[in-house]
């Protein structure tokens, strides 16, 4: 019988989930109990809650990201970070190369090979806002591949490029802050790539994005924030625009990704913030 995890304290205070919220099945990764502290900076409505039994999520706590990496499929099934509009940004060379992430159990280490078959190693927290938000260690630790899932060319170097690029330029004003949860989501039989050291890592069919932009103070407050939610599939054309008909709602992300991303919400303001789906894009934010 598989052992019952939750996410523990910080700071010797457990993190608020409501009474009927479901199981988790995450445990924060031992080098990274330390680090707890960062988890409610990094998200939102509370930490993203694992409903895949099948599936133990180890929670990787970066110095600009978080991640809850799948043990079953070899990459992130979340990741999320912050970003706010800065005044002035630094801007570090681009780390040259991927390293694999020793804080995992060999068995998950993917190495830091490239995948091949037209599959590019896909940052979900994205090298360039989190080297302009953060630090020189947050770019590098990026380059994780703990961080990495397989994403074909076109989705990596078109649509999701600059959906990234939009979210750390256009989408946050300088009163602003945005929180984004992205993570891949799976068929029930994905293929594998095999890598060089025999771990498998399953090929998604899409990916989502969750973007969370307060509106009004107090930040926190789930009525006090917009949201936005897109579904890509991996095969979509390069020169593909951001466009409206990726929108989908949070429920829809849900049920593909069995996880519970907002824990902390009444199942009242649960239910009318992942019901909705937008029907346009947001403006941009001069």
């Amino acid at each position: 019988m598989k052992k019952l995890f939750f996410i523990l304290s910080i700071l010797g205070h457990s993190i608020s989930f409501s009474q009927d919220s479901q199981t988790d099945y995450s445990l924060v990764n031992e080098q990274s109990t330390c680090m707890e502290y960062l988890l409610p900076l990094f998200t939102i409505h509370g930490v993203p809650k694992n409903q895949n039994e099948d599936d133990t999520l180890s929670i990787l706590i970066n110095h600009g990201y978080c991640v809850g990496y799948s043990t079953k499929y070899n990459q992130p099934r979340w990741v999320a970070y912050q970003v706010s509009k800065a005044k002035q940004d630094v801007d570090y060379s681009r780390f040259p190369f991927f390293v694999d992430d020793t804080r995992l159990n060999p068995e998950n280490r993917i190495g830091s090979e490239t995948f091949g078959g037209g599959y590019d190693l896909g940052h979900l927290a994205p090298n360039a806002a989190i080297n302009r938000q953060y630090s020189k260690l947050s770019q590098m630790e990026t380059f994780l591949m703990s961080n990495i899932s397989p994403q074909t060319a076109d989705l990596n170097r078109g649509v999701w490029q600059k959906l990234e690029a939009k979210i750390y330029t256009d989408y946050i004003s300088e009163k602003e802050h945005l929180w984004v949860i992205i993570g891949p989501v799976f068929s029930e039989n994905p293929e594998y790539i095999t890598r060089k050291n025999k771990t498998k890592v399953a090929i998604p069919e899409a990916f989502y994005c969750i973007l969370i932009r307060p509106r009004v103070y107090p930040y926190d407050s789930p009525g006090n924030s917009d949201y936005l939610t897109f579904l890509f599939p991996q095969q979509i054309d390069r020169k593909q625009p951001i466009d409206v008909q990726f929108l989908t709602n949070i429920n829809e992300i849900e049920c593909k990704t069995k996880l519970n991303f907002f824990p902390n919400l009444t199942k009242t303001m649960e239910k009318k913030i992942e019901e909705k789906i937008a029907t346009e894009l947001w403006e941009i934010s001069e």
